[in-house]
């Protein structure tokens, strides 16, 4: 064992001079010129290259017309048979409390005088296959002025139907006046005319 430690520092000493003997040998070599070539360059980071500054102009913008809206058909309200004599504004007046509480003389009766007339909502199946139409309506005016008993008695189609008699009941009249009393006005007539405007 004593043996083995001398042996040991001996051979490693040899090992590390032999090494060292070496690496002088190889640097100690003359370079020949010729056979030196040029070390490639190696980036470990990238660098961003400047670019150019480009002024940017701000292009005008075109605006584009909005497309015409098709144009929507509109409704023709007519009537006859009935003056039309229109009042705009509703009448706010009870004409049923008015009327009874009145004394006229014999010399002031009257046929019933229009108000107020809406015209009829175009339905809206009739308004999509483009037909037009009309109604004959018979109703009843009664002594407030207001519609009752409204029917369809003639009419170009059922499509229109509905549409006028909602419509009629809507309407207002100063009722008949006979002997100064206001009375009921039976059987009055009207057509509705459905027609498309283009």
């Amino acid at each position: 064992m004593l043996l083995r430690l001398p042996i040991a520092f001996i051979g490693s000493a040899l090992l590390s001079l032999g090494m060292f003997w070496l690496m002088h040998h190889l640097i100690s070599q003359p370079i020949d010129a010729g056979e030196v070539r040029e070390a490639m360059r190696i980036e470990f980071s990238r660098l961003r290259q400047d670019t150019e500054v480009a002024t940017k102009r701000d292009e005008k913008v075109t605006r584009e017309r909005p497309p015409q809206a098709p144009e929507q058909l509109r409704m023709s309200f007519n009537t006859s048979g009935v003056e039309n004599n229109v009042a705009q504004l509703t009448p706010v007046v009870d004409a049923a409390g008015a009327m009874s509480k009145m004394s006229m003389s014999a010399g002031s009766d009257r046929d019933v005088i229009p108000l107020v007339r809406i015209p009829p909502d175009y339905p809206p199946r009739a308004l999509s296959r483009g037909l037009e139409g009309y109604v004959v309506v018979q109703f009843t005016i009664t002594g407030a002025g207001t519609v009752k008993d409204a029917i369809a008695i003639e009419s170009s189609s059922k499509i229109f139907e509905d549409a006028a008699i909602k419509s009629i009941l809507r309407w207002r009249y100063n009722p008949k006046v006979e002997n100064g009393a206001a009375v009921e006005r039976i059987g009055m007539r009207t057509v509705i005319r459905f027609q498309l405007e283009n």
